[in-house]
């Protein structure tokens, strides 16, 4: 009778802790219950498991928070007389006396008692517990005690006249509690797998060390913890907290830390496996009884530096965040939907962040690629991927370009359409980017930089009128709203504008145009005077308008903004090297020194000034500057890419670009129809690489071959028609069908009088590029000196629609028409040169 009575009390323990571990409390209840009356030497026992399994109940539904306190008052009276019942002598005697108290202070935290939790606590001498193996639910228990007391210790306000010294003990007491809570909750998951979660208290009680430590300013301490928690190993309850500790971490190294404070993380320890035959191990370690098992094995990887960690930290916390989305479109899953795209977006922002500081931007497209499956119709992520997208497209696809003389004015470096070549890497980019940023504008529909930045993609990509329509939704935006972004917003329209007038021949069309941009460049500077880009782009105007004097003004002024600004250097050498400058050549060459010294890997200032000594200074000068620039481009191969633009940022348009055409006036007119030019030259090269059995392509050949006809040209002007050739040969073999070769080959030819070998290189450049000013210009005087003085005036009145501020083309015509004996027709040509004489660049173009 006896055994069997032992049998049935053994057999509701067994089922007891059972139901204790699988969080059954209603059944734990009424098993303890039943074991008070079937056992009155348990009756502690069962005080404790009634007491327990009504407080464990009630918190289930009702979380201890401050909102939740009276509640747990007025119901948690029943649970608090069982617990108080298990802590008498019998209690102790049973050994259920200081799980009793544990409990106990969880109850009265709950109640919002915070000095009777921490007594409690202390009746339990919870301070001196023994670290050893526990059972699961006493693990629990234990964790949630010191996450408990931590708490309780920082609810209590600490009277002013506390010693600084029993402040930093109560701090160190509060930390250490959160520190042995964090492991134990990390063991107990680990030892329960996917059967338990760690609730609000536990979750708050990891997230708490680091912050605390970071308060005080110990932030390595910070991370070192965090680096604990996460390298303990992953259990399916841990997954969402992993999540955030991954971000938090991220979030501090990115804030907090720089490569001189940063410390890497240390690898554990791992014995190398033993015996041949030993294939596998365990790959976790554990260093103590209380502390959670670790990842550990041979090929760990361990992260170097900060860039490294954060990377991978949001690498990782991207693939946990899309792990857990939900794809389902249905009513019923909208909350779940909109925290998993809460937690995704909060670390795709962290990796946009970390990507576009690190040059990494393919990275965060990947993530963003990946993100689109589950934000459908979400106006914050479409947008990311639309300023990512237009951030990673290349800058420019280069082109070929000429050694150009300082004064002529130039187009914004990254939007010309000539750059961007079809079917290029470059083009396939800007193309995703223009498609990404109009799905993206609907969603946002008050969103003006958005459209900003689609705009200047579009500018880019030489689509003018979709790029003019896109910053004039964002002018209206701002007008409506009266924003910030106004005096940007017309900046872009005018800038639009102004490449529109550039590419349109029609005269009607063209005036129209360049009004527009005037007038929203005025705007501009009106609405921002210290915008050295609305500046540089007002004066670029003025330059294209021939108002010279209100060009030199507006370029002062962006000097003044921002006195490194590459476009503003080049537009006061152009003004100063004017023929009417008189004595401003010196500014010009010190406007050359100035831009040389800001930008020393640019080629362009070299070219400037290469092209400024020849006229201000001795022959000898501009051609060491010349050789300069010929070694600042063959150093490319161990020094990198040559800095092009002077500078590099998103909205940088005033650093100028190099127009592929040998023009040192007006260059931009003929911009529109480089394209095609450039399009040919490619076609021809690579043509020509696939007939013939050529070595590899020359690194920045383009770049050195310009380098090359700027020699050509300053031996030229130097009488050393030799060299000039052997120069011409050496950019002939880098780009051998660009017809900015062809027309220097055909100078060459003219210095030495050869005339019909010019008038050949010239109407084979013209065949490459229809609208080639230079080419036009000296194909009219090669004809005028082999004597066909009608073909010399049809290319010269050709030219000089395209290009009528060229002095040098109406002299020209001036000098036919004489020989045709045309006298009224020759002395308006005449009047002509001379009114635009005044505006020439100091360096004529070589005869």
């Amino acid at each position: 009778m006896t055994s069997r009575s032992k049998n049935a009390v053994r057999g509701y323990e067994t089922e007891i802790e059972k139901s204790r571990e699988e969080s059954n409390w209603k059944k734990a209840v009424e098993l303890a219950q039943q074991l008070k009356a079937r056992s009155p030497q348990h009756e502690s026992l069962a005080h404790f498991l009634i007491g327990e399994g009504k407080l464990e109940a009630h918190l289930e539904e009702w979380p201890p928070t401050k909102e939740n306190i009276e509640r747990a008052q007025r119901e948690l009276s029943d649970a608090r007389g069982y617990l108080t019942l298990a802590t008498d002598e019998a209690g102790k005697r049973a050994g259920v006396a200081l799980d009793a108290h544990l409990l106990l202070g969880k109850l009265n935290y709950a109640c919002g008692a915070y000095d009777d939790a921490l007594k409690n606590y202390k009746l339990a001498e919870l301070n001196t517990l023994t670290e050893k193996e526990l059972p699961v639910r006493s693990l629990r228990i234990v964790a949630e005690s010191y996450a408990i007391k931590g708490l309780c210790l920082e609810q209590n306000t600490i009277p002013g006249s506390t010693s600084k010294y029993r402040q930093a003990e109560r701090e160190a007491e509060m930390i250490r509690s959160f520190e042995l809570s964090s492991d134990l909750t990390l063991l107990y998951l680990q030892r329960t797998g996917s059967s338990a979660r760690a609730g609000p208290t536990l979750e708050t009680a990891l997230q708490r060390v680091p912050i605390l430590h970071i308060r005080a300013g110990r932030l390595q301490n910070a991370i070192d913890r965090y680096r604990e928690m996460l390298n303990a190993v992953e259990s399916v309850s841990t997954q969402a907290l992993r999540l955030t500790l991954t971000r938090q971490l991220a979030e501090v190294l990115m804030r907090g830390v720089t490569g001189q404070v940063y410390k890497a993380p240390e690898k554990l320890a791992v014995e190398p496996p033993r015996g041949t035959l030993t294939r596998r191990r365990d790959e976790h370690v554990s260093e103590g009884p209380w502390k959670p098992k670790k990842y550990a094995a041979m090929n760990q990887f361990v992260p170097r530096n900060e860039y490294e960690e954060v990377v991978l930290l949001l690498l990782v916390g991207e693939a946990m965040a899309v792990r857990d989305a939900v794809l389902s479109q249905s009513a019923e899953f909208e909350a779940a939907r909109a925290h998993a795209l809460r937690n995704a977006v909060a670390v795709i922002d962290l990796l946009a962040l970390a990507a576009t500081r690190w040059g990494q931007l393919c990275l965060l497209l990947e993530s963003l690629e990946r993100a689109m499956k589950f934000s459908f119709g979400c106006a914050h992520m479409w947008r990311q991927r639309a300023l990512a997208t237009a951030a990673a497209a290349p800058a420019r696809c280069p082109a070929p370009h000429a050694p150009h003389a300082p004064h002529a004015p130039h187009a914004p470096a990254n939007m010309p359409s000539e750059h961007v070549a079809p079917g290029s890497s470059a083009w396939s980019a800007g193309v995703r980017a223009c498609s990404v940023a109009r799905r993206a504008a609907p969603l946002s529909p008050r969103d003006a930089p958005l459209r900003l930045v689609a705009a200047n993609t579009c500018y880019k990509m030489g689509w003018i009128e979709e790029g003019i329509e896109m910053a004039e939704q964002a002018l209206a935006i701002e007008e409506e709203q009266e924003g910030r972004m106004l005096a940007r917003c017309c900046l872009y329209t005018g800038i639009g504008y102004q490449m529109k007038a550039q590419k349109t021949n029609a005269r009607i069309d063209k005036d129209a145009a360049n009004d527009k941009s005037l007038k929203l460049l005025l705007r501009s500077v009106q609405l921002d005077d210290n915008d050295h880009l609305a500046f540089y782009y007002l004066a670029l105007q003025y330059m294209h308008l021939g108002m010279l004097n209100e060009a030199m003004d507006a370029t002062r002024s962006c000097l003044q903004a921002r006195g490194e600004c590459g476009g503003g250097l080049r537009l006061a050498a152009a003004l100063w090297s004017c023929a009417c400058a008189g004595s401003r050549g010196a500014r010009a060459l010190a406007a050359a020194r100035l831009a040389r010294h800001h930008y020393p890997a640019a080629d362009w200032p070299l070219a400037a000034l290469a092209a400024l000594q020849l006229t201000w200074e001795t022959p000898e000068e501009a051609l060491a500057t010349g050789k300069e620039l010929l070694s600042l481009v063959n150093s490319t191969d161990t020094d990198g890419e040559i800095e092009t633009n002077g500078y590099v940022e998103l909205d940088a348009l005033s650093d100028s670009q190099h127009d592929d055409t040998t023009s040192i006036r007006d260059g931009a007119s003929i911009r529109a129809e480089s394209a095609g030019a450039y399009r040919i030259e490619r076609a021809l090269s690579e043509g020509a690489s696939s007939l013939s059995a050529q070595r590899a392509r020359v690194p920045h050949a383009d770049t050195r071959a310009h380098a090359w006809l700027l020699l050509a040209q300053l031996c030229l002007r130097l009488g050393r028609v030799s060299a000039a050739a052997g120069c011409v040969s050496e950019a002939t073999a880098l780009t051998p069908f660009s017809h900015l070769v062809l027309h220097t080959r055909g100078l060459v030819h003219a210095a030495s009088l050869e005339w019909d070998e010019a008038r050949q290189c010239f109407q084979n450049a013209l065949a490459i590029h229809p609208t080639h000013l230079d080419s036009m210009v000296q194909l009219g005087a090669a004809y005028y000196q082999l004597g066909w003085l009608g073909l010399a005036e049809h290319w010269l009145r050709g030219a000089a629609a395209l290009g009528p501020r060229r002095a040098d083309t109406w002299r020209r015509l001036a000098l036919v028409l004489r020989a045709a004996a045309e006298p009224l027709a020759a002395a308006d040509a005449a009047a002509a040169a001379l009114q635009l004489q005044p505006h020439e660049p100091a360096l004529p173009p070589p005869l």
